[in-house]
């Protein structure tokens, strides 16, 4: 963040202004002027509301970055999601030539769980620390028209099918799974793993694409 520097005469070029404009005949120019001059922030504060909005950049660096690992509880799938909840990578054991395409499928979808729950106590965890942060927030009438927005959305589906109906998942309008399936018989059995985790993750990213796009319109 850039900081505007503030000038060393600044405080008394406060008192010139109010000074000058006790001096403008009354009226709406006056009234102006005077909301102007009381607008203006003391030095103090501008560098506290500074000092906060550089902490508040910094943490959304560091948000940024960020990766959030899930599994099963048998440990039959892995998967990372950016902060933003969007997948960058799954793998699948071995073993899933020992289990049932739904067994697989469920095991992708209690890891998905488990990502977005490491994502969200992240979150609540920099929320608690930077309590400071948040007291500070001034209110959002745009930010809160969007979520009203995408709240009016959260019924819509985003579904992709591989070419040869392998797999298909299903996302919300924010790109979390909310469903996931194996199609062909036998897949985990007939599949290499390392074929049908690329496979997986190909699927649900197309599908996540599709939200994206229209999470895009809803917020135009």
């Amino acid at each position: 963040m850039n900081r505007i520097e503030i000038p060393e005469d600044y405080e008394d070029r406060l008192a010139a202004g109010r000074h000058a404009a006790a001096r403008l005949p009354a009226g709406a120019v006056r009234e102006g002027v005077d909301r102007a001059l009381e607008a203006a922030p003391s030095r103090d504060r501008y560098e506290q509301a500074a000092d906060l909005a550089e902490r508040a950049e910094a943490l959304t660096g560091e948000l940024a970055e960020r990766a959030f690992d899930g599994t099963d509880a048998d440990r039959v799938a892995w998967l990372r999601l950016d902060y933003l909840g969007r997948l960058q990578s799954l793998a699948l054991s071995p073993t899933i030539d020992r289990l049932s395409n739904p067994a697989v499928a469920d095991a992708i979808q209690a890891a998905w769980v488990a990502a977005e729950a490491a994502r969200s106590e992240y979150v609540l965890h920099l929320e608690r620390v930077h309590a400071d942060l948040l007291a500070a927030r001034v209110p959002d009438s745009g930010g809160d028209e969007l979520r009203d927005r995408i709240a009016r959305c959260s019924h819509e589906r985003f579904a992709h099918t591989t070419e040869d109906d392998l797999c298909s998942a299903e996302v919300d309008v924010e790109g979390r799974l909310t469903g996931f399936k194996f199609l062909v018989p036998n897949a985990t059995l007939d599949t290499e793993c390392e074929d049908l985790s690329v496979q997986s993750t190909a699927t649900i990213q197309a599908a996540q694409a599709k939200a994206v796009d229209r999470l895009t319109e809803i917020l135009a």
